[in-house]
């Protein structure tokens, strides 16, 4: 009998103390509980229980390495406890490191199959792994053990929906509210499957109803506003998406340590002093320029061996209270006369789209001046750019604060000008990425959108070559049956040049130019082309993208 089987079985001296620890543990006072547990440790270096909660602390806390070696610990006293493989998996899955994770919840599961919490945890890992058949049968055996779970009967729906099989989703849903009404997740799904399938009135009240229940759910402002958007409320749907990035944003971290890519502190430097000559920010901001530029300084005498910068925290000190935060929207109004050129050729347009098959064509002079003019100055003064890539490129998403109303009056005149082209699909997603002069763009994928709007808003000056710097679009489409993760991956690009190369794609190559738009068939695979611009903040390559409507139902 192992010393964790004999503790079950004889009462413990030290199970008050294991008990008083927990309690802190459950009240939050993590240093009371951390230090009860290291007593606990110190008279019997092998408790089981105190190292599997120490685990599940460190966890708390965002020690993942430490959280995965004391539960490991724990397993080896007792290895037959399906708890500590579940909270092992947990670790696991909150890393990223799927296979070891679904490897935890299948042992979980093989020492208690009436586990319904370790089947769901199983589902949402083969889920993310693009896995759904597996999902949804993992799903369905959670709920035959425990079909009150509304958890599982809301993620069930996730998986449903992402196969296409809305109606099933969103019975999936229904059963989740009707054993938890107050399941804000669950009523924010449910909208997401009634704005698919343009019910939009019902999306709407079901969005309302998660924020009232959650009114900080930065998921459910993003989806309202897009459906406000459908519509066609588009002052109301910039409220929302607003509230979504704001809530995202202005949270004043980081806090902890964190490494931050040297691109990123590049550009935050440069648009902060660009907005601080031009009297846009209050000079209170100044601080925090003077730490960007203290990091740059630190970044420049270090060796590069790395893209990243680690930042300790006495340096986040001075940039915690703007790095994450949108310190300034730039004004970018609707336009009375439009914002698309007028004078496109929309017959010769729609018809040069659907020549090519699968379709990729470019149009020169997509927007008013006015309008290109207004858009470029939005990127350039708006401090949305939080979303950090190695290669260089930062980014700024549509619930994420690259919303105003132009760019909303733009995706709907796309829409409504060229009805040959988008049917009656409607913009799902946008994004603008910056780029580095010194750097890459963005790697090879494809997007979960049935056509895809890119185009270009930096002067042609700034591109010091004029034959490059646009896309390269790869004449093939992604595999109907690859999910995702497989064709929206970096990881997967060497997969995606295998199937390019079997299917004996061709490339097609855009060179750059200023308010040009490539317009192409979604499922196709395409990069960013190799690009030399200026090194200058207002020289950086600017692209804009509009996804609409949705690959599987396209």
């Amino acid at each position: 009998m192992s010393r964790a089987e004999k503790r079950r079985h004889t009462p413990s001296p030290l199970q008050p103390l294991l008990n008083e620890a927990m309690a802190h543990h459950q009240a939050g006072r993590l240093q009371e509980a951390e230090q009860l547990y290291q007593q606990i440790l110190r008279v019997d270096p092998d408790h089981d229980e105190a190292l599997h909660y120490l685990g599940l602390l460190a966890y708390r806390v965002g020690k993942h390495d430490q959280a995965i070696e004391l539960i490991g610990q724990a397993i080896q006293q007792n290895p037959r406890n399906p708890l500590y493989h579940f909270n092992l998996g947990v670790v696991r899955h909150k890393q990223g490191r799927l296979d070891d994770a679904i490897a935890a919840y299948e042992r979980a599961v093989s020492l208690n199959p009436q586990h319904a919490e370790a089947q769901n945890n199983l589902a949402n890992a083969y889920r993310d792994q693009g896995k759904l058949d597996q999902a949804v049968a993992s799903y369905r055996t959670s709920l035959r053990i425990k079909p009150e779970y509304a958890e599982a009967h809301n993620n069930l729906g996730v998986a449903l929906k992402e196969q296409g099989r809305l109606d099933d989703a969103l019975t999936s849903y229904e059963q989740a509210l009707n054993l938890n009404p107050n399941h804000a997740e669950a009523h924010c799904n449910r909208g997401i499957v009634l704005k698919e399938q343009r019910k939009l009135d019902d999306a709407i009240a079901s969005f309302q109803q998660a924020l009232r229940i959650k009114p900080d759910y930065a998921k459910a402002h993003h989806n309202l506003g897009l459906a406000l958007l459908w519509q066609r409320r588009p002052d109301q749907a910039v409220v929302s998406l607003r509230q979504s990035a704001d809530l995202q944003h202005n949270h004043g971290r980081p806090i902890h340590e964190t490494s931050v890519p040297r691109s990123r502190l590049k550009h935050d430097a440069e648009q902060i002093q660009y907005l601080l000559d031009r009297h846009r920010i209050p000079r209170s901001h100044a601080s925090y320029l003077v730490a960007l530029t203290q990091l740059r300084e630190r970044a420049a005498r270090a060796a590069h061996t790395s893209t990243r910068l680690m930042i300790g925290k006495s340096e986040l000190a001075g940039i915690a209270p703007s790095f994450n935060r949108i310190l300034h929207y730039a004004e970018c109004p609707t336009l009375s006369p439009g914002a698309l050129n007028p004078d496109l050729d929309v017959d010769s347009i729609e018809t040069r789209y659907h020549a090519t098959k699968p379709e990729i064509m470019y149009v020169d002079d997509l927007l008013r001046d006015e309008a290109l003019s207004s858009l470029r100055q939005f990127c350039l003064e708006s401090t949305i750019w939080k979303k950090d890539y190695e290669n260089g490129y930062i980014g700024a998403f549509l619930g994420e604060g690259f919303s105003c109303p132009l760019l909303l009056q733009i995706s709907e005149e796309l829409r409504v000008r060229f009805p040959g082209i988008f049917k009656d699909s409607l913009l799902n997603q946008a994004w603008a990425f910056k780029y580095d002069s010194e750097l890459k763009g963005l790697n090879i994928h494809a997007d979960a959108a049935a056509v895809n709007v890119n185009f270009w808003i930096t002067p042609d000056e700034a591109n010091l070559d004029p034959a490059r710097g646009g896309l390269v679009v790869w004449d093939k489409e992604a595999p109907r049956d690859w999910n995702f993760k497989e064709y929206n991956n970096e990881k997967n690009e060497p997969k995606i040049r295998a199937f390019l190369q079997s299917a004996g794609a061709n490339a097609v190559t855009i060179p750059y130019r200023q308010n040009r738009a490539v317009i192409f068939n979604s499922d196709l695979f395409h990069q960013t082309d190799q690009f030399t611009f200026k090194d200058e903040y207002e020289s950086r390559r600017i692209n804009v993208t509009l996804l609409y409507g949705n690959r599987l139902t396209a």
